[in-house]
């Protein structure tokens, strides 16, 4: 799972959560343009697909080998 247009926040911006009461200090990955953002959404998904499928092959030729 990535975490491309997610916050990834620190112990101190979970603090300064508490007092920041309007959303202000946020960061967000964000992208220069929708198509940038699509553009790593799908490729992030291709990847998911790819390892999932990995793992099950890995899985089935173990189990019939």
């Amino acid at each position: 799972m990535s975490d491309f247009l997610f916050a990834t926040p620190s112990f101190i911006d979970g603090a300064m959560s508490v007092i920041d009461l309007f959303g202000i200090a946020q960061e967000y990955n964000d992208s220069s343009s929708e198509a940038a953002a699509d553009a790593r959404a799908v490729r992030a998904d291709i990847n998911a697909i790819k390892a999932d499928f990995v793992k099950a092959y890995n899985s089935a030729v173990a189990a019939y080998v």
